[in-house]
């Protein structure tokens, strides 16, 4: 199960500081900032407006996913260059835009800029899912996307007005300090993940795969429709970013302090967002309570910013080249959906909102049931087949022992190839893939399935992974 790919993988993760994590999470706050804050019209410099065609500005964007979807399976030794190259590109475009250039040249430079930035949007990803560590990726969508988005709140903010002018000093700066973090990355073929081919023997967890495609749709379907529902709200945008802000920074002391691993407290921030939504469709009758239900929608954000650690996740068992173009696929054509119940529903904002309920509470059901499998494979540690055989393969290192708990005492009543399959249960294999990797029949595995069902008195593959799950927890301190 260990495959030496995956224990290379694993030790070519590398650990960022915390200063340089801001800096990368600096892509996020130019990204949201700079697109959100164009409109449709500019004004540079109290002259001439700028007419940004927002249908042009929507193909460019469509257009520059696709390229990146097909720039990241061909090349994926090159990411790292190609972030530079955009950085410096869009570096070179916001330049322009301080100089006294015509009218139809700055619209030029506005098209160039958001084509240099769309286009990065998924190799973000791609370093998120396969460059570093669980901790750092944990690090860097807690503490640092909450800096990022306490920027977009500002950037948002009708009350106190920025200006262009103001802004684009800020973006320049923003750019400086992304261009930093990807010159101190690792860059080349070194640096890229060995990629799993035909003939390596590892096999993808195909029940966490297919969840986490399901979850990836649903979560991209939350984050657009969460943004539509308060865009409609005077500083609706602005309360929901400050509030997934305080959302962000609150998991990230929760996970500093080892108190709680921020993966389990997506439920409760679901919750809080299903509530926004219910008041938000309240407030046609009780106007006083739509901030209210921004700043309850803003919380539910932040679960939906951990698709790239789910992609990880899955990563770390099956480093395949096309998860996250596949992700990126998905969160085009979520886009896609989201216009088209928008334009269903253009007369009917309640019924819109409605919809918008429904998803939310699916995403929430959706991630309860894959909590225990996303929990328990981030804890996985890949080991040398020749490590020493006293430390099972699957478990984390410990110190010392750990607190009995009713279900470390159930789950000691099993054979040793029970716990084994349990493992690849709990880990997200199919019952055909348990099979291939123990070198047992199909029918074997769904005997010994039968067994720890009875012993451990469950009667799903969840029910299992969550006492798994509960009998690893004295000692899970993932990172």
């Amino acid at each position: 199960m260990n495959h030496s790919i995956l224990l290379e993988n694993q030790n070519r993760r590398i650990d960022i500081p915390l200063f340089r994590l801001i800096c990368f999470a600096m892509f996020n706050a130019w990204q949201m900032g700079f697109i959100y804050f164009m409109g449709p019209s500019l004004v540079i410099d109290n002259r001439t407006p700028i007419p940004v065609d927002m249908d042009n500005a929507t193909t460019l964007i469509a257009a520059c996913y696709i390229l990146t979807i097909i720039y990241m399976i061909a090349f994926p030794q090159g990411v790292v260059q190609a972030q530079r190259f955009f950085t410096i590109g869009a570096l070179a475009t916001i330049g322009g835009l301080f100089l006294p250039l015509p009218p139809e040249t700055l619209l030029l430079l506005i098209y160039a800029h958001i084509f240099c930035c769309c286009i990065m949007i998924g190799f973000e990803s791609f370093v998120i899912v396969n460059m570093i560590t669980e901790k750092s990726a944990v690090t860097h969508l807690t503490i640092a996307y909450g800096v990022s988005f306490l920027i977009i709140a500002l950037v948002q903010n009708d009350t106190v007005p920025i200006t262009f002018s103001a802004f684009r000093v800020v973006v320049v700066m923003m750019l400086l300090m992304l261009l930093y973090f990807f010159f101190t990355l690792p860059a080349g073929k070194a640096a890229c993940p060995r990629f799993v081919k035909k003939g390596d023997g590892i096999l993808c967890p195909k029940h966490l795969f297919t969840g986490l495609c399901a979850l990836a749709v649903v979560s991209c379907l939350m984050t657009l429709c969460g943004s539509a529902a308060v865009a409609d709200v005077k500083n609706g945008v602005a309360i929901a970013y400050f509030s997934d802000a305080v959302a962000s920074l609150t998991m990230y002391i929760l996970y500093k302090k080892k108190i709680l691993h921020p993966l389990r407290l997506v439920p409760v921030l679901m919750s809080v967002s299903v509530v926004g939504f219910l008041i938000l469709f309240a407030s046609a009758y009780i106007p006083s309570v739509t901030y209210l239900a921004c700043v309850c929608i803003g919380f539910g954000f932040a679960p939906c910013q951990f698709l790239p650690l789910y992609e990880l996740i899955l990563v770390k068992h099956y480093p395949s080249k096309h998860i996250v173009p596949a992700c990126m696929f998905i969160a085009v054509a979520t886009v896609v959906i989201q216009s088209a119940m928008v334009e269903a529903f253009r007369d009917n904002t309640q019924m819109l909102l409605l919809v918008y309920l429904m998803i939310m509470v699916t995403l929430q059901l959706l991630y309860m049931h894959l909590a225990p499998f996303l929990i328990f494979s981030l804890t996985r540690k890949i080991v040398p087949a020749d490590a020493d055989a006293s430390v099972p393969a699957s478990a984390p290192a410990t110190k010392q022992t750990k607190a009995v708990t009713p279900e470390s005492k159930l789950i000691e009543t099993l054979t040793a190839r029970e716990k084994e399959v349990l493992d690849l249960i709990s880990y997200g294999y199919s019952n055909g893939d348990i099979a291939k990797i123990l070198f047992l029949s199909e029918h074997t595995v769904k005997d010994y399935t039968k067994k720890i069902y009875q012993k451990l008195d469950v009667h799903s593959r969840h029910a299992a992974a969550q006492m798994a799950l509960r009998s690893r927890s004295s000692d899970e301190e993932t990172e």
